[in-house]
């Protein structure tokens, strides 16, 4: 049973403080200052040996999980995916302002990543050193969008659809194997560097710390009593 301050419609409640927007803020920023440092060593850095190194042992098998992942988890597919759990959250769990919360929280991680890679606008490993096997392109390296979808989905069922300790240490333990397997496999197909992967973690995660107080503090009080989003709520209850 949730505590009376822990409502299924907050971003976990321990995040209504501004002190956590600020400190998303200030994350988004180091983040990007971080990209372009790595920017700065051109294509050819250090972290290329990483690509070149995961494409000299391919196999068919990896490769396979690979392309999955990157269709499944690309923007067409993460849609779907999000909607899919909207909808269930809305017609089964009777939590349309859940479903709202959830949606927003994967939408402000992934949607962050696109402002980092407007802002960096790094090139992504030379495709012919890395051997890339899925076009994509190639200023949009720093960060990943798949891996920052991931993350942010992650997340999402951590702070909004789990609500005790134990439901959420299993979250972020099966969450962290799920985003290291999908950060692992843009490397693989030699479309990301290592600070790629590893900064879209930190640029979804400030931009979901910099809502979350907004959400907890203004949206979820408002859309919580609103009779419009009530009554979908109900409607749901009757046509089950």
């Amino acid at each position: 049973m949730n505590s009376p301050s822990e409502s299924p419609d907050t971003i976990f409640p321990g995040l209504r403080s501004w002190w956590w927007a600020a400190a998303g803020v200030f994350m988004f920023a180091g983040t990007v200052a971080a990209g372009f440092a790595a920017k700065s060593f051109g294509p050819w850095t250090p972290e290329l040996d990483i690509d070149i190194t995961l494409s000299h042992g391919r196999n068919s098998a990896l490769i396979a999980v690979s392309e999955a992942i990157h269709h499944g988890l690309g923007p067409v597919g993460a849609t779907i995916l999000v909607l899919i759990i909207c909808g269930y959250l809305l017609w089964f769990r009777d939590g349309p302002v859940q479903a709202m919360a959830f949606g927003s929280v994967v939408a402000v991680g992934w949607l962050a990543s696109t402002a980092g890679k407007i802002l960096v606008s790094r090139s992504r490993p030379p495709s012919d050193v890395a051997g890339s096997l899925v076009p994509e392109s190639g200023k949009y390296s720093f960060p990943s969008g798949h891996t920052a979808f991931a993350a942010s989905l992650v997340l999402a069922i951590t702070l909004v659809l789990a609500h005790n300790t134990a439901q959420r240490l299993a979250a972020l333990i099966g969450g962290t194997l799920f985003v290291a397997v999908v950060a692992f496999t843009r490397m693989y197909l030699g479309v990301h560097y290592l600070s790629d992967v590893v900064g879209s973690v930190f640029i979804s995660s400030a931009a979901i710390l910099a809502w979350a107080p907004v959400w907890n503090n203004f949206i979820a009080p408002r859309v919580s009593g609103n009779s419009f989003i009530q009554g979908l709520a109900v409607r749901a209850t009757e046509r089950r």
